[in-house]
């Protein structure tokens, strides 16, 4: 979550957002560099950690009364809401703004009635509580659009760093690098970066490229991410007996640099806010294959050839034996719209429409 006082002149210029100052709060997961200061309050993912949902009210409230804020712009699904609640006041007598990013809503097309129940309802009823609601994928737009009494703006993302992306491994960095992770230069390498959870679904692409694994021992698949998942993951590649073909290199900080040694992406993902780890792939010159879902679709304009149904493993198996043939019919260019540059712009623009 970012609160924004008062702008400032440079050297605050070079965050990119017009001058303004800026404090940082979270749960402290990680370090903060581009900001003025930092404050750990004790935020929940969990809902049901009642306890932590009081905690972090009470610091919230504290925090926001003792500073003086022009804007709060938040993120996290249940942080977004405590933090709503915490400003509702502060907002109701003042001139502070609320501004919620919404990474991909819990309900969707296509989402068990349960979500819809629970989280639609806690958000449109937010809603009253939001001076700005920021989307990132089409879908969640026109449903916010439709339903919410707050204003609604969709951006593309939170944008790719393509300035990462401007060295071209060489042929030979390529080959070496390609045969520290175990593959040869005549492998066929299949690539999915991704956290090891339920919703990254890598039981789908796992079973899917069993079969053709097996009639090509020069079919490789790379995962790169970790999990509370990874160890079942590696069990059921060695049950479908493709163990050998199949490399789990865990959590990597060189990702742009592997993703140029592979040929082809596949994401398997229930559910996407947009799909960076896709389009980090697509800068760096795989083909895609991705799942029909809101986030996948806006990536692709919604052209079908590139996308597979959640669950239909025979399709995907189908699309992956087409793409070892022929793997620039599935290539896609990598859209300038989802740069970090031009996120920031957009951002940039929100602000001083929405702060003066």
């Amino acid at each position: 979550m970012r609160m924004l006082r008062g702008k400032l002149e440079a050297p605050y210029d070079d965050l990119n957002i017009g001058g303004w100052s800026v404090d940082y709060a979270s749960a402290n997961e990680e370090k903060v560099y581009d900001v003025n200061r930092v404050f750990e309050v004790d935020f929940a993912r969990n809902p049901l950690q009642i306890h932590k949902l009081i905690k972090s009210y009470s610091q919230l409230k504290t925090m926001l009364r003792e500073n003086n804020y022009d804007a709060i712009h938040t993120h996290t699904p249940v942080g977004s809401v405590i933090t709503r609640l915490a400003a509702k006041s502060l907002r109701k007598k003042g001139n502070l703004k609320v501004i919620y990013t919404c990474h991909g809503f819990h309900f969707y097309k296509g989402a068990p009635k349960l979500n819809w129940l629970i989280y639609y309802s806690i958000e449109k009823m937010m809603a009253r509580y939001t001076d700005l609601l920021i989307t990132i994928n089409t879908e969640d737009y026109k449903c916010a659009k439709k339903h919410f009494s707050c204003p609604v703006k969709l951006i593309n993302g939170v944008g790719i760093d393509t300035t990462k992306f401007n060295t071209k491994l060489s042929e030979s960095k390529k080959s070496s690098l390609r045969k520290e992770i175990g593959l040869k230069d005549d492998d066929f390498t299949v690539v999915y970066v991704a956290e090891f959870t339920k919703n990254k679904n890598h039981k789908m692409l796992l079973e899917s490229i069993a079969g053709p694994m097996h009639k090509n021992k020069n079919l490789k698949l790379v995962l790169l991410g970790v999990g509370k998942m990874f160890n079942a993951m590696r069990v059921l590649a060695k049950k479908l007996g493709i163990d050998n073909q199949v490399l789990f290199l865990g959590y990597r900080n060189d990702v742009h640099e592997v993703l140029q040694c592979c040929d082809l992406c596949v994401s398997t993902s229930i559910r996407e806010g947009l799909g960076l780890g896709v389009l980090e792939a697509i800068l760096c010159g795989c083909s895609v294959l991705i799942s029909n879902n809101r986030g996948h679709r806006d990536i692709v304009d919604g052209n079908k050839k590139y996308l597979f149904e959640l669950g239909d493993n025979n399709a995907l198996e189908k699309k992956i034996i087409k793409a070892i043939k022929n793997p620039e019919e599935y290539n896609i260019k990598f859209s300038e719209k989802f740069s970090l540059r031009s996120s920031l712009t957009a951002m940039r623009e929100i602000y001083e429409e929405l702060l003066g």
